[in-house]
């Protein structure tokens, strides 16, 4: 069983999460997300931002599952990204990991 449920964002939005101005972040509802999100059990959450999970800014947090709420007319799932469920982080980019 998976425990770690992983997004990724891109810069702008990732920008939003470190400053506190977002704390809830929205995958709307559909084949793809219904399959990773609706009625799994995860224990944390990984936000990325761009992809390359070695080198790339991240956050983990406790994960505390999700809402379905209603977006521009759209069914989403809500997650909770509020800084109180951090347990991890990485700041900045580093640079790239030497792989033999």
């Amino acid at each position: 069983m998976r425990d770690t449920l992983y997004l990724i964002v891109v810069k702008e939005v990732w920008d939003r999460i470190i400053s506190g101005d977002k704390t809830i972040e929205y995958r709307e509802c559909g084949e793809y997300w219904d399959k990773r999100i609706k009625d799994r059990h995860y224990n944390y959450l990984r936000i990325t931002n761009g992809y390359g999970n070695d080198t790339r800014p991240f956050r983990l947090y406790n994960y505390t599952g999700y809402t379905e709420v209603m977006k521009d007319n759209k069914k989403h799932y809500a997650i909770d990204i509020n800084s109180d469920l951090v347990i991890e982080e990485r700041k900045k980019v580093k640079k790239k990991l030497d792989l033999y």
